[in-house]
């Protein structure tokens, strides 16, 4: 139903065209029959048959019945490859073809979250930001250079915003709108800012109180990104100014107060893993299989939430305040396969130099 919805409103198969047809899962006859129901109501003489959804019986029906009728029949790999499976009366020949991933990145990804999401659902719809015209035009030099130091009022100067974000002006506002800037001057059609999910609502169970806030969600290249920007020092430096301004001068308490500060430190080490991992499931509940999530951090993070994030598969961007840190970062997520610049030619070859 929730894919239904999608293809309706978005307008990539003319609305009305799709029919939902519930299918059994459990009985490879019965699903082989209900295939063959459809396609005598449907009376259609060209059908392409798409088996990759379902479970194993279901696709394997699906399967069998365009094989029995030599129709043409494709699967989706989750690579962004299809295989296409041309069937005769004796054989059967297969071929493989490239799927352009930048098909659908106009599509809104608020859309996507609505269609993968099923124990939340949408409590408001953020933003929209686009570039304007003068963040189009403006020279690539004068963009990279200015923008991680940008305010919240300046970047905003280069963006097309609608819909509504929190009223109240917050303290990572400015680190938001700067990312979304990046993302859109790399290729990203539209970036939707500070949408809110709440618990979805069931037959006679209402709620409207929202659970998770996504600061910056992104369509681009047949994936969902979720980014997650936090604009301030690491937690840790807390117990580190702490034990500055309030060590102990007698010996007597100076050793309890250094193992009420290595607990501190800790407990406030694990609060920022525990945000990753808010972030990871945030990602599986809405992302769909091949969601992605970002993490930009104006400070550098600990040694246990990188490796974390690493072995998770979090992209981590930190020190995004420099200069050549967010464009260098988020190109090289974005375009993984692009050939490296100039200068980042030039920046490797002078790290080695320092290593020799």
């Amino acid at each position: 139903m929730r894919l239904k919805r999608l293809l309706d409103s978005s307008e990539l198969v003319p609305r009305g065209r799709t029919r939902l047809q519930p299918l059994a899962h459990d009985q490879f006859n019965l699903i082989w029959c209900q295939i063959q129901e459809y396609w005598v109501s449907a009376n259609r003489p060209t059908v392409f048959v798409n088996f990759t959804g379902g479970n194993k019986l279901m696709a394997l029906a699906a399967y069998q019945w365009a094989r029995e009728r030599a129709m043409k029949a494709f699967y989706l790999e989750r690579g962004f490859n299809i295989t296409w499976f041309d069937f005769d009366q004796q054989h059967t020949q297969s071929r493989m073809e490239a799927l352009d991933v930048h098909r659908t990145d106009s599509l809104d990804p608020l859309l996507l979250v609505r269609c993968h999401a099923h124990a939340s659902e949408v409590e408001r719809d953020g933003q929209v930001i686009k570039l304007n015209s003068r963040g189009r035009q403006l020279p690539d030099q004068d963009f990279w250079s200015r923008l991680p130091s940008m305010t919240a009022d300046q970047v905003g100067s280069l963006l097309e915003v609608e819909g509504h974000a929190n009223p109240k002006p917050q303290t990572g506002d400015a680190l938001e709108l700067i990312v979304a800037a990046a993302l859109l001057r790399l290729g990203v059609f539209q970036a939707r800012r500070s949408v809110r999910l709440k618990v979805h609502s069931a037959p006679g169970v209402g709620s409207r109180l929202p659970h998770a806030e996504i600061d910056l969600l992104f369509n681009f290249a047949g994936r969902l990104w979720i980014v997650d920007c936090k604009d301030r020092r690491p937690v840790t430096d807390l117990a580190e100014r702490l034990k500055r301004i309030s060590a102990p001068s007698s010996s007597s308490c100076r050793e309890e107060f250094e193992e009420l500060h290595e607990r501190l430190r800790e407990e406030l080490s694990i609060s920022e893993t525990k945000v990753i991992k808010e972030d990871l499931l945030a990602v599986r509940e809405i992302g769909g299989l091949l969601g992605e999530t970002i993490c930009v951090r104006r400070s550098e993070l600990s040694p246990e939430v990188k490796e974390f994030a690493r072995r998770h598969g979090v992209y981590l961007i930190e020190n995004c305040r420099r200069s050549d840190v967010l464009r260098a970062s988020l190109h090289a997520i974005l375009h993984p396969t692009a050939p490296p610049s100039a200068g980042a030619l030039s920046s490797l070859e002078a790290q080695y130099r320092k290593l020799a």
